[in-house]
């Protein structure tokens, strides 16, 4: 892991932020704030379900704090992605499409800058691959949850479900740490 240099993390920050601000879809947030929340949500999720066991995490940028980046992407990067992506979104099949494939290709780029550069370190079978493979998956379940919820919701558990079985994340662990 490299540390000093740029850092990178507050800088994607503030630049989701920019892009928002630059776009003009922030006047639409109100509109896409269970959304917003819905992938807040599901970060959250993750962390609590593998808090010993995690599959993937940043390295921080501020090693005074690691909980920093994962707020900074938690509550900046993530909400910020949530309302870009759905703000005007097209109606026709094959610019719905570019749509996905763009936002995809730029997680998929982003974290393979953050996997070459050490800001990124992924353990318990998880990869690059893998995440690739959700992101393909997350963006459709973003749109689902902006225009059907409690379908969106059915189904996350059923991925969660699937996720912690397939990488067989200990959730019993987390009962035990609190007795």
């Amino acid at each position: 892991m490299r540390h000093g240099g740029i850092r990178i993390h507050i800088f994607i920050a503030a630049l989701s932020l920019f892009a928002l601000a630059r776009s003009g879809a922030w006047k639409q947030a109100s509109r896409f704030h269970a959304t917003v929340l819905y992938m807040v949500a599901g970060n959250l999720l993750y962390f609590f379900l593998t808090t010993d066991y995690l599959l993937w995490a940043f390295v921080p940028d501020l090693h005074l704090i690691p909980v920093f980046t994962e707020l900074l992407y938690t509550f900046i990067v993530f909400p910020c992605t949530v309302i870009l992506f759905l703000s005007g979104f097209p109606d026709r099949r094959k610019e719905q499409v570019w749509r996905y494939s763009k936002w995809v290709a730029l997680y998929a780029v982003m974290e393979a800058i953050y996997a070459w550069s050490g800001r990124i370190v992924y353990d318990h079978g998880w990869s690059w691959w893998c995440s690739f493979a959700f992101d393909v998956m997350m963006f459709p379940m973003l749109l689902l949850h902006s225009k059907k919820p409690g379908i969106a919701y059915v189904l996350s558990a059923f991925i969660i479900a699937a996720l912690l079985l397939m990488f067989r994340v200990p959730i019993w662990n987390i009962t035990m740490h609190s007795t």
